[in-house]
């Protein structure tokens, strides 16, 4: 509650496209907090010289109108709870709400929970430290929207942090442009191609191939290297951690490569994990032959120690042959 005529008491008000002038009062909407704009707001009663340069609107009994001020700003704020929203509490948001603590930021949406830790790690540390909810698999947060971003962004704004880690990096390194071979990773799946990438000024920068979500307007993301120290952001969904298969083992046999392409499931030029975790996929693949100079991914359709095969295993010590533990 208020008390003086000349408090400010934040609103759902935020500017539509970061593109447009934030004085363009037909670029305001109110947001959820799951980033999605439900009321195009140009008939808000703003103030004389407002909608002004600041990107978060404000209302104020001083004269009944709507101003704006930057998000830094600390405002008293009203919260809307709407009945034909109300869904039924499931076991994954109670774990979400009761992960909150004065280190820890939570917010549930659109049944994923999303986990903000302000202890900082750089990116390798941080990549396999969302585990904090028992029962449920996490990972950094994938952004692939701008309603996602949106999320992100709240979460490390309420945190006070400049920058927050997702699982965005750089895994295709081939091209000499920086802006090619982003994706969306995880300690153990396939990466897949980042589409949504709103970077922020001068990035990406060449040499840094991790991802924050930073501060400013518009929200953008920024590079970083990867031995940084930043808070970080995770993401659960309802994926139960005994609902996922276990990644395949694999132990090496020989240094070596089959010329034969008839012995091949298929060839790429991958990174090693994805040349592992291709064959993890594919119940045919019996094993792999990678070059680490060329990554050079041959996916094998029979097992490489087994007769007449490792008969025909061509010498080289660039490519390593390794098999799958079919036990």
């Amino acid at each position: 509650t208020y008390s003086l005529y000349t408090d400010h008491v934040w609103t759902g008000l935020e500017p539509i496209n970061s593109s447009a002038a934030l004085t363009d009062k037909n670029n305001w909407g109110y947001y959820y907090r799951n980033g999605t704009v439900v009321v195009p707001a140009y008939q808000q009663p703003w103030k004389a010289g407002n909608p002004s340069g600041s990107n978060r609107g404000f209302f104020t009994p001083n004269g009944v109108g709507v101003a704006t001020s930057p998000e830094t700003s600390s405002c008293f704020y009203i919260c809307e709870y709407e009945e034909e929203l109300k869904q039924p509490v499931t076991d994954l948001e109670q774990k979400c709400f009761n992960l909150m603590s004065g280190s820890v930021l939570t917010s549930f949406v659109s049944d994923v929970c999303y986990v903000l830790n302000t202890v900082t790690k750089n990116y390798n540390d941080a990549k396999v430290s969302c585990n904090a909810l028992s029962g449920y698999y996490g990972h950094l947060a994938h952004i692939r929207t701008m309603e996602e971003l949106w999320i992100a962004d709240a979460l490390r704004s309420a945190s006070g942090a400049a920058y927050a880690w997702v699982g965005i990096e750089r895994v295709d390194l081939s091209s000499t442009n920086a802006s090619i071979g982003w994706y969306t990773t995880t300690p153990t799946d396939l990466p897949m191609l980042a589409t949504y990438l709103p970077w922020a000024a001068s990035n990406p920068m060449a040499g840094n191939n991790t991802v924050v979500v930073k501060a400013g307007y518009p929200k953008s993301f920024a590079t970083f290297s990867s031995n940084t120290l930043n808070p970080f952001l995770c993401q659960y969904d309802n994926t139960t951690a005994t609902a996922r298969r276990a990644l395949s083992n694999f132990y090496h046999y020989s240094f070596g490569y089959f010329t034969n392409s008839y012995y091949w499931l298929s060839r790429s030029t991958l990174p090693l994990h994805m040349c592992i975790y291709m064959c993890h996929l594919n119940n045919l693949c019996y094993g792999f032959s990678y070059h680490s100079g060329t990554n050079d991914c041959q996916l094998l359709a029979i097992v490489a120690n087994s007769l007449p095969y490792s008969s025909q295993l061509t010498a080289d010590n660039q490519y390593e042959t390794a098999i799958r533990d079919l036990q």
